[in-house]
């Protein structure tokens, strides 16, 4: 079964709107920077905020099903990277360029100071780990949030090349390798060797073998939802919540919350009324945003209000902070609609 011709699946942009919020809940309001808006503290505790950090690996849910469905669609491993690199770059020059000009207004950054050099590792999506080890020294990175996209990289290039050298399902069955591979040492790392271990764990860190099981599990769920394949849904499932496991432990109050998500991702596949609630106007608008949202908004977010609250200390800063999220939302936005197409028709015209 094919999937028919669309661009996209309205229900995934709900999925996308629903990670970003969890993501700049999270980063504006849980105690991520509490030394910087320590009057956001009554906040912490609140599911939304605590557990909003579980944003990240929707979105490697959705990337793992999104990026099968593509990996169908292209003829060879050159032209899905290409078009990948075409998704990815402009936004990010765009981002980048952004950040560096409007750097001096915002004096309370949380990761501090912009340098140009940190500019390289977006604009490669290469790790800065990997030229602080080339050229031994502190690279660093214009926003925290690009570490998912060194690790979404990754998974494009692993998955592209065994997809059009063996197929897909030993896709799948490569990426379950990998991610049992980092399940199995972290469950038994305390038997080796502390030296050894700790090698390993760098090796594997490098590698991102431990979030290669979210990456699987939405290609698992692709297949359920093109083949109506039951297998594919149990194992994607098993495998969802191992992931999960390995982000915050089997027994803990994450585990909770990451049953609620991935319930959620996993009901999408089949439930026509949570697929309409998704594919609302303003989940999808927030979807349609995402990536240049992410890319731009939690040190301009929380510059903005530590400086807002010096200026305006009698006002509520919850209220204050609606302002910046209110920027932050329309210059994305201005990026998703019109710097973005511009920007890669471009690319695509003189690089076709």
């Amino acid at each position: 079964m094919q999937l028919k011709s669309i661009e996209r699946i309205d229900f995934l942009d709900g999925l996308r709107g629903i990670a970003i919020l969890l993501v700049v809940l999270y980063h504006t309001y849980s105690n991520a920077w509490i030394d910087l808006v320590p009057f956001f503290a009554p906040s912490h505790n609140f599911p939304l905020v605590k557990f909003g950090d579980l944003g990240v690996p929707l979105f490697f849910l959705i990337s793992g099903f999104v990026i099968t469905m593509s990996l169908e669609r292209c003829k060879t491993f050159t032209e899905f990277i290409f078009k990948r690199w075409l998704r990815l770059f402009p936004a990010m020059l765009i981002a980048t360029v952004l950040i560096l000009l409007t750097a001096s207004f915002f004096s309370f950054r949380p990761i501090g100071e912009v340098r140009y050099i940190s500019a390289v590792s977006g604009l490669t999506f290469i790790s800065p780990t990997f030229f602080d080890w080339i050229f031994h020294k502190d690279q660093g990175m214009l926003e925290g949030g690009f570490w998912s996209l060194f690790v979404e990289v990754k998974f494009y290039i692993v998955a592209g090349l065994i997809y059009f050298k063996y197929g897909q399902k030993k896709m799948i069955y490569a990426l379950l390798i990998m991610f049992l591979i980092y399940t199995a040492f972290d469950i038994s790392k305390t038997q080796f060797n502390p030296e050894l271990a700790l090698r390993l764990n760098a090796i594997l860190d490098s590698l991102d073998f431990k979030y290669c099981g979210w990456f699987a599990s939405g290609a698992l769920f692709y297949r359920y939802f093109m083949n109506k394949d039951m297998t594919s849904f149990a194992l994607g499932l098993s495998v969802a919540l191992l992931s999960a496991r390995n982000w915050g432990g089997f027994m803990s109050s994450t585990m909770i919350a990451f049953v609620f998500i991935i319930g959620m991702f996993a009901s999408s596949m089949f439930s026509k009324n949570l697929q309409r609630f998704l594919s609302n106007k303003l989940l999808k608008f927030f979807g349609y945003i995402s990536y240049p949202l992410y890319l731009i908004h939690e040190n301009a977010t929380i510059s903005m209000i530590v400086q807002l609250h010096q200026r305006f200390n009698e006002v509520n800063p919850y209220i204050l902070s609606i302002i910046p999220l209110a920027i932050m939302t329309l210059i994305a936005w201005i990026m998703a609609k019109y710097l973005e197409p511009q920007l890669k028709n471009w690319l695509k015209t003189k690089l076709s």
